[in-house]
């Protein structure tokens, strides 16, 4: 049986049970009563299935599913292959919440087999990955509290225990601007935005950035701050604040002041932090990705939508990517194959990562 979040829009979604054999997503052309924008969603109407993302390993890890963290591999190194896939699985065989140890690597050609990267117990829950350009996986784990960062060859090179974690719950990379590599990651116990500084050695720094998000639920149910992209081109940081419903934005992330911005009401207590866009149509959001337009693109976990914004807050569009259960839509990876946009995502409903293009 898979696992999908609900969220409370109104009244309370029911949870329900879904079988993970589901048919296959099909090719399903999906039409805008307008043109819209070059390279947004508007343009992009066909689903295809890719892959399972049920773990084929055997022993401990075995049968993991319900797919959250998705990103895709920078280079060819150790088991990754550039281009690929890169999901963590958040349950187990069983179907237990925030159970899932396993790290997947899946060729973005429909039909492919997962291939297994890791398995750990300091990966259980693991909910969200982000890419080094070394290879090197950064995964938030709930579960276990850590932080782990995976080689390649799926080693476990350090789970940056020096530091108190809160239920990490996203991750995302800098690509390297400012003075370090940095990654930046959200804590779903205590509403807070983590960043860590890569130094020489490796050593790490860590400073909290941002505190004082709203945050809801259990494995299951959780709503909290998720859904990290960076544009490096402004060096901004873009927070999908599930619990309230929208995107919020931290200019200049990189070099940020430590211990300085925290949420105050509905707004925050530095111009530094805005609401790029709130209310409907986000409806319980967790992930996001960054177009090839600057635009964002944020996933809805209440009814299955994918919500286009633009940087400036203007609402671009919306497409529903899967008609069944709500609660099914985890992890967004967006690139560009021969100048086209295509949009990957986790689908909790049928276990597998599925493409939007063209």
């Amino acid at each position: 049986m898979n696992f999908r979040v609900f969220a409370v829009v109104a009244a309370a979604l029911a949870l329900s049970a879904c079988n993970s054999g589901s048919p296959q997503v099909t090719a399903v052309p999906i039409p805008s009563p307008t043109a819209p924008p070059a390279g947004s969603i508007g343009t992009l109407g066909t689903l295809t299935k890719i892959a399972s993302t049920i773990d084929v390993g055997t022993g401990a890890g075995a049968g993991d599913q319900n797919p959250y963290g998705l990103t895709i591999a920078p280079i060819t190194a150790g088991l990754e292959t550039a281009g690929d896939l890169i999901v963590c699985n958040f349950n187990d065989a069983a179907n237990v919440q925030g159970n899932g140890t396993t790290i997947e690597d899946i060729n973005p050609t429909p039909g492919s087999i997962p291939k297994r990267i890791a398995q750990a117990a300091s990966l259980q829950g693991c909910n969200a990955v982000a890419m080094a350009p070394n290879g090197n996986i950064w995964a938030a784990a709930y579960t276990a509290n850590d932080n782990p960062i995976v080689s390649p060859a799926g080693t476990i090179n350090t789970t940056l225990a020096q530091n108190t974690w809160y239920g990490p719950w996203g991750q995302a990379f800098n690509g390297g601007t400012a003075s370090a590599p940095t990654f930046f990651e959200t804590n779903a116990k205590n509403g807070s935005v983590t960043r860590i500084h890569i130094m020489p050695g490796p050593t790490f720094s860590f400073d909290t950035i941002l505190t004082g998000l709203t945050y809801s639920g259990v494995p299951g149910t959780l709503l909290a701050p998720a859904g990290l992209s960076y544009d490096k081109t402004t060096d901004s940081l873009y927070i999908v604040d599930s619990n309230a419903n929208r995107v919020i934005k931290i200019a200049s992330a990189t070099t940020a002041p430590a211990n300085t911005y925290a949420a105050s009401g509905s707004g925050f207590n530095s111009s530094n932090v805005s609401v790029v866009y709130a209310g409907a149509p986000l409806s319980a959001p967790i992930s996001s990705a960054l177009l090839a337009n600057g635009d964002l693109v944020v996933g809805n976990t209440a009814n299955n939508n994918l919500v286009e914004i633009s940087p400036s807050g203007t609402l671009v569009g919306t497409k529903t990517v899967d008609s069944g259960v709500a609660g099914a839509i985890f992890g967004i990876a967006a690139t560009t194959v021969s100048g086209a946009q295509y949009i990957y995502f986790n689908d909790d409903n049928t276990n597998s990562v599925v493409r939007l293009s063209p």
